[in-house]
């Protein structure tokens, strides 16, 4: 501190100063405790020290105490120098001033009168210009520099970048920025021009980072709830479309599946958490759809897995939340452009080959020789189909022997036909994104543009995605004590797919394809395509989705008193669904050209459906934060929030179209079918929580909701949802102190809490009639409308509830580099929704359901992350995560254990079957079931050598599976579990200098699948058979010849084929011998980037600028078969398989920031 009385006597002739006495004293009493003393003789200086001053007036008060008089210029700029600390050491005043000012380059010279500074003649370092950038290269702005010598200091602008000049020989750079380490690097001569700062992540500091939780923030070490926190930039410069496929992988306990249709463009994972239903999804606060908001806009994803984390949401939030926290500008931020994208082609994973027309003739006709009819291909067709494969020059195909007119198929025409080729291709997909924020000093805001598209891998129809997503976010300062926001998103998403006879999409389409045979002929002589090769068809039909999506959010922050909040928000989801389906009439070419109509695509028709869903939240809440001393922190919070939700659909169909180019309502000439539906539900919650926390070591936490719906009858509407938690930060206690330098980290936390469940069918409790129209008989010579009886409808029916504990335990390991929680927790859901009693047919009504059944899931998390560094320029982690969990029934209303349905002690996903022993491979093991009828019950056949053996696991001679009962299975046992057990996922980074490399894998370490149908076994009967080179593993005992069969093969996989249906079906009752592993690890990502120098990038006006690779699904270790992947194997409307292919993509992309 300088005494502002200091008077200073200024030698105007040389532009000296000189101190006199006078000014020396108040220096003296105003600046330095005199806490030693001095003694002219010799001008010894005795044990001087000096604290937070400038060199200026440390020289000042050295002159005083030796009586020497010491000269100076101002152009020195002494007074803006700072010193930390200087001490003196019973040295003599030439020796102090050398030693306090030779390292800023001023040179002490000593003349008759004392003594004169001026600068060293000495070369100092030219300015240096450079820039600060974090681990991945993006610039940092607001980093504080300082040089510790000058203790000059300055701050990088929004682009990373800063200047310093008149710099000191020797002096030392330190950088700061909050989250990162501190950098310390040496300035000297070699050090010169533009250079740049690699910060590194604190991990120390990860600890206190701020995370998302219900209506507000918490310090992430003072969690006691189960939360995990997923970065934005994890899930971004991927090739996927959306948030949920981002996620795959990179939380435990978090699960995604595709749905029926697998990969379609466009698809969107459903998402679950620990195992059950779907989580409370929040957008900025707002509910909404994971999959409609570009990954790109996303600044983090907070997952709350745990009843404590999630309790304040109430009977929204059975199956947990996600909480997704959107990008947004910063006060006092220059504008800032970004811009991204990506793209390339997709390519089918594991995409199965037909066997050719010739194996397959053959294989068909002793599929019937085993049944002992009449071959399916005759020895001239296999003849034609010979004569084609040398030389595809020839017909497909030869007019029907039957009926001239038409063109032979199926087993009378002659191609060579892979359909999975024909139909599949490959795919591509593309994404882009245009941001701008920054702020003033009292606002600030984001804008965002994004598009993605997609194509699917069909080959002859259109199939294809895109979206356009919109954001708006303004966050202002009215007053010191007033905020408020508006953030606005706009999402029009476009769906185009194929449409098969009017029967259905994807899943009629795919089924098709994949049971038509490769004789069959792709296009006749005449040049059209055929009916069975399914073009014409896919070609004549179409549907378009639409989904627009506008939601607007507006909210405001009162601070009337120091630590208190007045919260207050309002969001309104508006959502227009349109749909048109479109059959048109397809075509056939006859013998002489003549085209005629495919009967399954008559009438012609186009179906319209038009929906809009209205959303409305209203949340207002405050809160405030109580100190006791410095240990005591209370946080209180209440509010209410109320949800209305309504939603109306109108359809309408009309047939007989009479143009194809104009396809409308009102250019079709059938009757019109049209009909409507309306629903409405709303919530109204009121909530309260209580934090307190203890010197951050003990921690509590107590939430409460009260919720009613309108989905429940009266008396039954409400229901209160209480949650505890508490948490222990052991590493804070002083006993602690000698495991500090191994474990710095180590946390104990546990809690409990109860949950409801609104998520369920609206109007439940109400008995509706049906009305319809055009009675069975007539009245007055007209069919009248009517109404038929309403069933029986429960008016207790009430919540759903679950209890839930969670036990967990977070430790941090070798300065926190390694960082690991293991969480153990159960759930019981209790109240469900099950089968009532049985009462009398003579009811003549379904009986209603009752909440009176529960299901205990037990389960842990565990995850694991090492932050390295080798040296000053290489940086990588390793983050590992594993899960587990279990479903088992405790309750359930099933009297007589019927295996076909849920009974008490179920364990979900269990798949009881036979065991088998293998294949039956003499005639006379054969010959022995068959005259003691030990497997006459299934399907009443006889056995052959080839055909399965089960075993008799109850003794009784007999296989069967008794009365199909808990107590009465006969040798049916549990054989398997469809449910994935151990799902893990293992994220590898690294960056050296200015490239990066990331790697994800991700997969499941348990699981069984019983798969089913003509993709999985090939031989289907004649019409429904799909047959890949594996499904040729079947067993054969015949040398065959030119036109049946394929040689021995008695060492098969698959057993003897047979046409009929019911003789085929013995062999393939669910069993151990087919069951399958559905254990899988996929390299999720590979992603590799080049960061451009950012002094090159300035020359151009660019903050960032990356480059890279990223390719997704791109290896799989799995043992399904050919034709299956491990993600939607289960998958398909019309059987297993039958859903789009998974894909892999290879997509190159940038990044740029100016």
């Amino acid at each position: 501190m300088i005494n502002k009385k200091l008077i200073v006597k200024e030698k105007r002739s040389n532009k000296y100063l000189s101190l006199s006495l006078g000014g020396a004293l108040l220096l003296l009493s105003g600046t330095f405790p005199l806490n030693s003393i001095y003694a002219q003789e010799n001008a010894k200086i005795y044990n001087q020290n000096y604290q937070k001053t400038n060199l200026r007036d440390v020289i000042l008060d050295l002159q005083k105490r030796s009586g020497s008089d010491i000269s100076f210029t101002e152009s020195l700029g002494l007074k803006n120098i700072n010193i930390a600390r200087f001490d003196t050491k019973n040295e003599s005043l030439d020796q102090v001033l050398r030693r306090l000012l030779s390292p800023y380059g001023i040179q002490v010279k000593k003349t008759d009168s004392g003594f004169v500074l001026a600068r060293q003649a000495q070369r100092q370092v030219k300015p240096i210009s450079g820039k600060v950038v974090d681990p991945s290269g993006t610039p940092v702005s607001g980093a504080t520099l300082n040089l510790k010598r000058s203790n000059t200091k300055s701050k990088t602008d929004d682009k990373g970048m800063f200047l310093l000049n008149s710099i000191f020989p020797s002096d030392t750079l330190s950088v700061h920025f909050m989250g990162f380490k501190p950098i310390d690097t040496l300035i000297n001569s070699d050090l010169t021009g533009d250079f740049v700062i690699r910060l590194a992540a604190d991990r120390a500091r990860e600890l206190d980072e701020v995370v998302v939780v219900g209506y507000g923030v918490q310090k992430k070490v003072n969690l006691t709830g189960s939360v995990a926190v997923v970065d934005g930039k994890r899930l971004q410069d991927r090739p996927v479309n959306n948030v949920s496929q981002s996620l795959y992988g990179t939380v435990s306990g978090l699960t995604i599946a595709y749905g029926n249709n697998g990969f379609e463009p466009g698809a969107a994972p459903s998402v679950q958490i620990r195992g059950q239903g779907s989580p409370y999804v929040l957008i900025d606060g707002t509910a909404g759809d994971i999959n409609t908001i570009d990954p790109n806009t996303v600044e983090s994803v907070s997952i709350l897995k745990d009843a404590a984390a999630s309790a304040i949401y109430g009977a929204r939030a059975p199956y947990g939340v996600l909480l997704i926290t959107t990008k947004s500008g910063k006060a006092n931020q220059k504008p800032q452009i970004d811009f991204s994208m990506n793209g390339g082609p997709t390519t089918i994973i594991n995409k199965p080959k037909m066997v050719d027309s010739y194996t397959f003739a053959r294989a068909m006709n002793e599929m019937h020789d085993n049944q002992g009819v009449a071959r399916l291909f005759s020895e001239s067709t296999i003849d034609r189909i010979i004569a084609y494969i040398d030389d595809p020059s020839l017909p497909e195909t030869v007019p029907d022997a039957n009926n001239p007119k038409k063109w032979s198929t199926y087993q009378f025409s002659n191609g060579n036909n892979d359909w999975i080729d024909i139909h599949y291709g490959n795919g591509r997909r593309m994404q882009e994104n245009l941001s701008v924020k920054g702020g003033s000093k009292d606002m600030a805001y984001f804008l965002s543009l994004g598009h993605a598209s997609e194509k699917g891998v069909f080959r002859i129809v259109d199939d294809k995605y895109k979206r356009y997503n919109f954001q708006a976010k303004l966050d202002a300062n009215i007053t010191d004590w007033w905020k408020i926001s508006s953030n606005t998103r706009l999402t029009n998403e476009q769906r185009n797919r194929p449409i098969y006879n009017g029967e259905g999409g994807y899943g009629m389409i795919i089924h098709q394809i994949f049971r038509t045979h490769p004789e069959v002929f792709l296009k006749s002589p005449n040049g059209y395509y055929s009916q069975l090769s399914r073009v014409p068809q896919m070609q004549a039909g179409y549907q378009k989705l639409t989904d627009n999506n506008l939601v607007q959010r507006l909210a405001t922050e009162i601070s009337p008193l120091k630590n208190w909040k007045i919260n207050a928000d309002y969001s309104i989801d508006y959502k227009i669904y349109n749909y048109e389906g479109v059959n048109q009439v397809a075509y056939e070419d006859e013998v002489d050209g003549t085209l005629v109509p495919i009967s399954l695509t008559v009438p012609s028709y186009i179906s319209k459906d038009k929906s809009n869903t209205t959303y409305k939240a209203l949340n207002i809440y405050t809160s405030y934060n109580l100190d006791f001393g410095t240990d005591h922190h209370f946080i209180a919070l209440a509010g209410f929030q109320n949800e209305i939700n309504s939603y109306d659909l109108l359809s309408g169909l009309k047939r007989e179209l009479i143009t194809p180019d104009v396809p409308s309502l009102t250019t079709a000439t059938g009757e019109m079918q049209i009909s409507d539906a309306l629903s409405h539900w709303s919530t109204l919650g009121y909530f309260a929580r209580l934090n307190y926390n203890y010197a951050d070591k003990y921690l509590f936490e107590g939430n409460i909701r009260y919720d009613g719906t309108s989905k429940f009858a009266p008396g039954k509407r409400w229901g209160s949802f209480p949650s505890l938690s508490a948490g222990w930060v052991v590493s804070k206690e002083k006993f602690w102190a000698g495991l500090q330098a191994y474990v710095p980290f180590f946390k104990l936390k546990g809690s409990w809490g109860r949950l409801g469940n609104q998520n369920v069918a609206a109007y439940q409790d109400l008995a509706l009639l049906g009305v319809k129209s055009n009675l069975g008989w007539l009245i007055d010579g007209m069919r009248p409308a009517y109404t038929t009886a309403p069933n029986l409808v429960n008016r207790f029916l009430t919540w759903e509830s679950s209890r839930s504990t969670n036990m967990a335990v977070e430790a941090g390991f070798l300065q926190n580099r390694l960082q690991a929680e293991f969480e153990y927790y159960q759930r019981l859901t209790y109240d469900r929704l099950g089968p009532a009693q049985a009462l009398p047919a003579v009811l003549g009504a379904n009986i209603p359901k009752e909440n009176n059944s529960e299901l205990k899931t037990k389960g842990w998390d565990f995850s694991l992350r090492w932050n390295g560094k080798v040296g000053s320029d290489f940086n990588y982690s390793i983050a590992a995560n594993v899960f587990d969990y279990k479903n088992i029934i405790t309750k359930y209303t099933n009297p007589t254990g019927i295996l076909t349905t849920d009974y008490v002690g179920k364990d979900a996903g269990e798949i009881w079957g036979y065991e088998t022993v293998g294949l039956i491979n003499t005639k006379e093991r054969a010959d022995e079931i068959n005259a003691s009828g030990y497997q006459k019950f299934i399907n009443g056949q006889t056995w052959q050598k080839g055909d399965v053996e089960y075993r008799d696991l109850n003794g009784d001679g007999v296989i069967n599976k008794g009365k199909n009962t808990i107590n009465d299975h006969g040798d049916l046992k549990i054989i398997g579990n469809t449910t994935r057990r151990y799902q893990f996922g293992l994220n590898l980074t690294a960056n050296y200098k200015n490239i990066d490399i990331a790697v994800f894998i991700q997969g499941t370490g348990k699981r069984d699948l019983w798969l089913d149908g003509n993709v999985f076994w090939g031989f289907r009967a004649w019409n429904q058979s799909s047959l890949f080179p594996h499904h040729m593993d079947y067993y054969r005992d015949t040398e065959g010849d030119r036109y049946s069969g394929l040689g021995i093969n008695t060492n098969a996989y698959y057993p003897r084929p047979y046409s009929n249906t019911g003789q085929d079906s013995k062999n393939k009752e669910v069993q151990t011998r087919y069951l399958q592993n559905g254990a899988y690890a996929r390299l999720k990502n590979l992603q590799i980037g080049y960061s451009i120098p950012p002094l090159m990038l300035q020359k151009i006006g660019l903050k960032r600028a990356r480059i890279y690779f990223s390719g997704e699904n791109i290896y799989t270790l799995s043992k399904l078969p050919v034709g299956f992947d491990p993600e939607t194997a289960t998958l398909g409307e019309l059987g297993n398989g039958k859903s789009m292919f998974s894909q892999a993509i290879w997509a190159f992309g940038m990044n740029i920031s100016l």
